[in-house]
């Protein structure tokens, strides 16, 4: 039996199809070998592909008007009636809708979380992985539903205190977390994980990677593709073992 693919899930906690994306892949976990879960921030993901845009003509055009990616503007995240029907529709197409629920009102949840401009969440998940390993996944489904199903806030140190508590990590050593949180070496991980999303010509969260043994690509424009059809993608896996799919996940 040809051995089952791997998946990286680059997602963003407060980005309402990441949370859809990871209850969907936790759900088929079976499917895949491994699930591997990188925290990202949508924004920067977006900024940093502009930013390699902008870049690449710049040196392709030789011109004054391109700046370089250090004088590339980052815009403050702004949410308008466009980018909420943009997720709508792109998420209406999502697999497992009829297993994963949307978050209810998740447009309001969604501009709120936006309209703090905090990316306190991720490096708290970042954080995670690298001192407690072992609740990192727990701790991103704690955080996703505390934000999308009980509509608490996650934006600021305190929430991640309580957050730190709930999850069993002694007092002392929560308070540490969370004044470590905008540490250098928290930052330069969450930034390495855009830019490798990037890099993988992902331009938003929910972005997924499917590495087989070898590492040969093929891009996969749906997430439908995976699980509506996941018999026929596995027989491919079977039929020629050195396959990575390259995806970006349908959208809420």
């Amino acid at each position: 039996m040809a051995p089952l693919p791997r998946v990286k899930c680059y997602f963003d906690v407060v980005c309402p199809n990441s949370w859809i994306t990871i209850q969907a892949l936790t759900s088929h976990n079976s499917l895949f070998e491994r699930v591997d879960f990188e925290p990202v921030c949508d924004f920067k993901i977006g900024i940093l592909h502009n930013a390699a845009i902008w870049n690449q003509r710049r040196k392709v055009h030789n011109s004054r008007l391109w700046k370089s990616k250090k004088e590339v503007p980052q815009p403050e995240p702004d949410v308008d009636d466009g980018i909420l029907k943009k997720i709508d529709e792109r998420g209406k197409k999502l697999m497992g809708c009829e297993r994963v629920e949307a978050p209810v009102d998740w447009r309001n949840t969604y501009k709120l979380a936006v309209s703090r401009g905090s990316v306190i969440p991720q490096l708290f998940l970042t954080s995670i992985r690298e001192r407690y390993p072992d609740l990192y996944e727990p701790a991103i489904h704690h955080l996703g539903k505390r934000l999308w199903e009980q509509r608490l806030p996650v934006h600021y140190g305190c929430h991640m205190s309580s957050v730190s508590r709930e999850l069993g990590i002694p007092f002392s050593t929560a308070e540490d977390i969370v004044a470590r949180l905008s540490s250098p070496e928290n930052r330069s991980i969450l930034h390495k994980n855009c830019k490798e999303a990037v890099d993988f010509k992902l331009t938003e969260a929910p972005g997924l990677i499917l590495t087989s043994e070898d590492g040969e690509t093929v891009k996969i424009e749906s997430i439908n593709e995976i699980f509506d059809e996941s018999q026929s993608i596995l027989s491919r896996f079977s039929g020629n073992p050195s396959v990575r799919i390259e995806m970006s996940a349908n959208r809420l």
